[in-house]
């Protein structure tokens, strides 16, 4: 599937997708735990106990595979059909991260996809919602420059 808004270019696009999914998904969790582990306590991510989620970056080609444990966010092996997946190019993740693009806008102008357990995503979905904006610290580990330069060439 080609993404309009694909930012990375297709070489690195293709080394990317060389990549074994369980190392990425690992830091995916890790950095999630860090980012929204103050926000979100873990008795709320129990539905996800015993589901796979596949987050699919299109334009890298990547795919990270996640769920939850007691403890928070955890890596799930690679599977064939996990019960949801969700699909968007790195811009449109990027953008969703900050909070500068809402995740409804771009599903229904089909920038971001669903397939499989919907109410999975649903939930999901309210979880992050749920998240205080000042509690999103994801730019606060980058100096100015280079988050300036994130802004201005990823979300413009």
């Amino acid at each position: 599937m080609k993404q309009q808004n694909s930012v990375l270019p297709a070489a690195i696009a293709d080394a990317l997708a060389l990549l074994p999914p369980a190392p990425h998904s690992v830091l995916l969790a890790a950095a999630l735990n860090r980012v929204l582990g103050r926000s979100i306590q873990p008795k709320q991510l129990l539905p996800l106990q015993d589901k796979s989620v596949c987050i699919r970056v299109t334009d890298a080609r990547l795919s990270f595979f996640l769920g939850a444990d007691h403890r928070g966010f955890v890596a799930r092996r690679f599977s064939q059909t996990p019960d949801l997946t969700i699909g968007a190019c790195s811009r449109d993740f990027l953008r969703l991260a900050l909070r500068e693009e809402d995740p409804d806008t771009l599903f229904f102008g089909r920038r971001l996809y669903m397939e499989g357990d919907t109410e999975l995503g649903l939930l999901i979905k309210n979880i992050l919602d749920s998240v205080e904006t000042s509690q999103l610290f994801i730019m606060r580990f980058l100096p100015d420059t280079l988050r300036a330069k994130i802004r201005a060439e990823l979300l413009s």
